[in-house]
């Protein structure tokens, strides 16, 4: 059961995440998050202790949400294609929403003078391409993939899915449909599988 302190400093990194979105990192301000949220600024800095912990902690919990509802396609049983086609489909979709994009421009503003932006990849965004090759990793076991490094065939799968993010961050994107998911989710799959799928 959630204590009112987890529910608050929830509700706090919520509030915050649409507030680096909507005005980035260096216009927002304790001050306004606070008076988003209900509350002063004192209250945030009982949980936090800078407006850098805040981003940073409010993107890792964002992302733990995110990671553990597209990790669980690759924990179901069945064929391991469709199980790959499954999560690939998620995850072009959850890469390419707006929201992300716009929260990874205010993890980038700040990565050349804090270490908010390396925190995230190494606590974050890694940790969930580690899951997977561990999870690429059984599937060689079981004959599904080639005998190679697990470890590339994961960042092979990564580079594919965020093949558009470049673009996206530029600002010359365009939200995807759950059919244009889909559709590019087959031809990920069909190129990863071409490179790394088992001969036997």
């Amino acid at each position: 059961m959630r204590t009112k302190s987890e529910a608050r400093k929830d509700a706090i990194m919520s509030v915050a995440l649409e507030v680096f979105r909507e005005v980035g990192f260096d216009a927002a301000s304790m001050s306004q998050i606070a008076a988003r949220v209900g509350g002063s600024k004192a209250t945030l800095y009982n949980y936090f202790s800078s407006k850098e912990e805040l981003l940073l902690e409010a993107m890792l919990h964002s992302a733990e949400q995110h990671a553990e509802n597209v990790l669980q396609l690759l924990q179901t049983e069945g064929d391991f294609s469709q199980q790959l086609h499954s999560f690939v489909a998620s995850l072009l979709t959850l890469v390419n929403a707006p929201e992300t994009v716009e929260i990874l421009r205010v993890a980038i503003s700040v990565g050349g003078t804090t270490d908010v932006g390396r925190r995230f990849y190494e606590s974050g965004t890694q940790h969930v391409w580690t899951e997977i090759s561990s999870k690429l990793q059984e599937e060689i076991k079981k004959g599904s993939l080639r005998d190679v490094d697990a470890d590339r065939m994961a960042m092979h799968l990564r580079c594919l899915c965020e093949a558009e993010m470049i673009r996206n961050l530029l600002g010359a994107h365009q939200r995807m449909s759950a059919s244009e998911a889909r559709e590019k989710a087959d031809c990920i799959i069909d190129i990863f599988l071409h490179a790394y799928g088992s001969t036997r």
